[in-house]
């Protein structure tokens, strides 16, 4: 403990100093790491693993830390699937040294066949009693059942405590009566943890978030009840007791999830009242739970709060901490703990005053594994030396790319010698080596692979490095084409099968052809149109990889699903198809034998819009099935049994765009072109290739600059240029967009840029599409004189004497310079007279022509009687060829007497 008491220490000491915070590297987090001479610390281990210890699944994290620093990591073991209802085990793993090392798993609620989960645990730090708080409901119950009343039950309240640090655990206690009103069917604790109070007259009081209101006990756990409700629209609530005892919820939104936000409400009188939802603008939040905790709840000074969550409006990736400093009410600091699939998390203090993470997540979804992440708070502001992607010119790789996944499985055709390896990042400062030789940021390198069994890979950024192993494969097969068709004839059979296989397709119900992509396409009515495919003989998938691929362009998507493709029957039979969901969102299933077992894949949605063509590849590849969207991977099935999942069925032939379920309303509404089948799981580079293939047509980049026109004279800017690249391909899409200055190096583009260089500026740009096709070069020619000229004026004579009323001749010298777009003009613009009261003396001047460059004029020696003297100012204006212009004077004096002028006495 007393290195934690010391960082505290620290801390408050950083807290009495104002502070200007930044997203990484400031504020007293870092401070105070820097007081302790910390070097940045980061670990990460699994700690629960799909399909071991007898669980298909573990879901829904809990992490606390005990009062004596023994760390329990509660999850749900979900015995035969990933749904939320079934057989599910509570289950506890125990860690004694700060989550070095672990103890065997140990269940702590097993309802049998039925539904245990949502652990919330809370430890009452006056009697060291760990108070678990889960859920319970029939196991055949889903959520839907439960709500509309169709179910066995109702979801119910449970508690069960533990008097040694978790070792053991009491027998579980039906808290239905106290903590839930008599009619509620649907009810849900946490999940995550509670908190004990420190503050106000209700201090030491447990409190356990539940949905729409806290769980209490004022009497150690003897008797609970529940605390005022919240407002409807919150639930998987989190909550913490902030500095000046006001209670934060922090809750995932169950309406309105449009916002895509977190939900705040708080209370002042510790749960009585509750205020209305307020909606963090920071906290990016895709409907998931998360995770709120203050870093130390009994110092009352300590402001310092942090968050976790899959920090993306849309999809369940992203895995990030945030840190507040003032109670919540901002979040300067935040750094990604996981790149990939994630979703629910906990977080938790360490007695060494590190934090840690308990989080689910995954190469392929949010749902393969259950993570223990620990870090302290140098670590926050240090940035990573990770690269954005690495691209393969063949192959496949395995996980999919992720800057913080280090090693890889890169499998190959058999004879595969040359290998082009571009590495992309946004990260400028990032120096990159494949193999030990300098690489550049998006452009290809091309290997020798000879006898290699693996790539090296390093980025460095200042100290920090990540090296990336890509382990060899060379022994593929090269895939078979075993059916083409491209729809752009029919013969007397019907459609021809171009890859000489003899897979005819055979249109019914008003199945037609249409233009398509390149010639036709097969357009399908959505009322039972469909194309059966012959001789499948050799398509029967078995338990083989095969890939399906086709470019599609629905007219609309109207019903929940609409069927691309189905092989077998509906039902519990072997059968695999694949279809695009209302939403946008594109499909895969399989069911398959012995097993019996249903594997399903989705994308997120609005990937397929309608009225425009997509390019869409479906891939069975081992143990997991794969979704390929426009050549780039889109989604990934969690593993499953492959090798023996048997998914032929020889009964019925399969049909293109016809729905075989019950309903019968699915089918296909739109057009189909260029349909490939292949007995392999082509690799990514295949699906690039394959996805590229019909565009020939190269991008178009257009620049906008702003201002949008010269906003000087002569085409010349007068001020800097910030130039915007848009770029579009209407069929394999942009894959890169660069530009550069004056001859200089490419430079990839990444967002608006300014020119701000003074002369003749030669832009020029280009973008390269996923089918590798570059446009030719376009420039622009952006002129910028922000300068105005130097303009000086020496009259000859500068004085008159004597003031005789005779007139004078008077010869203005005027230099006018411009370095830049130079000089356009000189004008003289006025002659004034100090006598005259600033108006020009018409009758003391002849000869002058205002408005245009005329330097000699006439000016009359006379003067008042009173005062000093006479001055005429003669002003001039200098324009440059830009529009910018200088403007000047000189003064011809009558002298009020014979005596020098100050300027000419000595010693002046």
């Amino acid at each position: 403990m007393r290195r934690r008491k010391a960082i505290l220490l620290c801390f408050l000491a950083f807290m009495l100093v104002p502070i200007s915070f930044a997203p990484i590297g400031s504020g007293p987090l870092s401070a105070a790491a820097a007081a302790q001479g910390e070097e940045p610390y980061f670990t990460n281990l699994d700690l629960f693993k799909g399909g071991t210890e007898g669980y298909h699944t573990f879901r829904i994290p809990s992490l606390l830390t005990t009062k004596s620093g023994t760390v329990l990591a509660f999850a749900e073991g979900r015995k035969n699937s990933a749904a939320d209802n079934g057989d599910i085990d509570l289950v506890l793993r125990r860690s004694l040294d700060q989550g070095r090392t672990w103890q065997p798993l140990q269940v702590v609620c097993d309802a049998g066949p039925d539904t245990c989960g949502n652990p919330t645990p809370v430890q009452d730090e006056s009697t060291g009693r760990i108070w678990l708080f889960v859920t319970q409901n029939y196991g055949p119950d889903t959520y839907g059942a439960i709500v509309n009343g169709t179910s066995r039950g109702v979801r119910t309240i449970w508690s069960v405590y533990s008097d040694d640090e978790g070792a053991t655990w009491s027998e579980p206690v039906n808290r239905f009566s106290e903590v839930q009103d008599p009619g509620t069917r649907w009810d849900g604790t946490g999940p995550g943890i509670g908190i004990q109070l420190q503050q106000g007259p209700a201090k030491g009081r447990l409190l356990i978030p539940a949905i729409d209101r806290n769980i209490q006990s004022d009497d150690h756990g003897a008797t609970w009840y529940q605390s005022g409700r919240l407002p409807a629209g919150l639930g998987e609530p989190t909550v913490a007791e902030l500095s000046d005892g006001t209670l934060m919820r922090n809750d995932r939104l169950s309406s309105h999830q449009e916002i895509r936000r977190r939900g705040i409400s708080t209370s002042r009188d510790q749960g009585a009242t509750w205020s209305p939802i307020s909606y963090d603008p920071v906290l990016l939040d895709p409907i998931c739970e998360a995770s709120l905790i203050r870093y130390e709840p009994a110092d009352p000074s300590s402001r310092i709060v942090l968050f976790s969550n899959p920090a993306d409006t849309m999809v369940r990736e992203n895995m990030t901490v945030r840190v507040s400093y003032d109670d919540s009410q901002t979040w300067p600091t935040a750094k990604t703990v996981y790149k990939g699939p994630s979703a629910y998390s906990s977080l938790s203090v360490l007695p060494d005053g590190k934090a840690a993470l308990l989080f689910e997540g995954g190469e392929y979804t949010p749902y393969d594994k259950i993570m223990f992440a620990v870090f302290n708070f140098a670590w926050f502001q240090t940035p990573e030396a990770d690269l954005d992607d690495v691209q393969f010119s063949d192959g496949s790789l395995t996980p999919m790319f992720r800057g913080d996944i280090t090693d890889y499985q890169l499998a190959l055709y058999s004879g595969t010698e040359q290998l082009s390896v571009t590495p992309v990042t946004d990260n400028d400062a990032i120096s990159i080596e494949v193999n030990g030789e300098p690489a550049e940021a998006g452009k290809p390198k091309t290997i020798t692979l000879g006898g290699s069994e693996a790539i090296a890979i390093k980025a460095r950024l200042g100290e920090r490095t990540r090296s990336y192993t890509i382990h060899l494969e060379r022994n593929r097969p090269v895939p078979e084409l075993l059916l083409h068709w491209t729809f752009d004839q029919t013969e007397a059979d019907g459609i021809p099968d171009t890859s000489g296989k003899g897979h005819t397709g055979l249109m019914s119900s008003g199945a037609d052809l249409r233009p398509g992509l390149d010639g036709n396409a097969l357009y399908l009515n959505g009322a039972r149109a469909n194309v059966q495919m012959t001789n499948v003989e050799d398509l029967h998938p078995e338990a083989d990889n095969f890939t399906f691929s086709v470019w599609v362009n629905p007219e609309a998507l109207v019903q929940q699903r609409h069927i691309i493709y189905w092989y077998g029957l509906a039902g519990k039979y072997p059968q695999w198809w694949c279809a695009v969901e209302k939403n946008g969102a594109v499909r895969m299933n399989l069911f398959g034998m012995p097993a019996g077992k249903e594997v399903g894949v989705a994308t997120a949605g609005g990937l397929v819009k309608t009225g425009v063509w997509t390019h869409l590849t479906f891939v069975r590849d081992g143990s997991v099935n794969k979704i390929y969207v426009n050549g780039e991977w889109a989604a990934t099935s969690v593993q499953y049994d492959g090798p023996s999942m048997n998914v032929t069925n020889r009964s019925t032939p399969p049909l293109l765009g016809y729905d075989k379920g019950t309903a019968a309303n699915r089918d296909w509404l739109g057009s189909m072109d260029e349909l490939r089948m292949y007995r392999y799981a082509l690799n990514d580079a295949d699906i690039r290739r394959l996805f590229g293939s019909l565009d020939e047509t190269k991008p178009v980049t257009e620049a906008v600059t702003e201002p949008r026109e010269p906003n000087g004279t002569n085409g010349w800017y007068t001020s800097d240029v910030t130039v915007t690249l848009s770029a579009t391909d209407n069929l394999s899409g942009v894959a890169r967009t660069e530009y550069r200055l004056n001859g200089g190096e490419w430079k990839a583009y990444r967002g608006p840029f300014a020119v701000t260089s003074e002369g003749e500026n030669k832009l020029d740009y280009r973008s390269m599409d996923r089918a590798g096709q570059l446009e030719e070069t376009r420039s622009l020619t952006l002129r910028i004189d922000k300068t105005a000229p130097s303009l000086t004026i020496e009259p000859d004579p500068a004085g008159m004497w004597p003031p005789n009323g005779k007139w004078v001749p008077v010869r203005a010298a005027v230099d006018a310079a411009d370095g830049v777009s130079g000089v356009a003009s000189v004008t003289l613009v006025s002659i004034m007279s100090s006598e005259a009261e600033g108006r020009m003396p018409e009758e003391d001047i002849r000869e002058a022509d205002f408005g245009t460059d005329d330097r000699e004029f006439l000016l009359r020696a006379v003067r008042n009687g009173e005062g000093t003297g006479r001055v005429y100012t003669i002003e001039y204006k200098a324009a440059d060829l830009a529009g910018n212009t200088a403007s000047g004077t000189a003064a011809v004096t009558v002298r009020h007497d014979a005596s020098p002028p100050p300027a000419e006495l000595p010693g002046r």
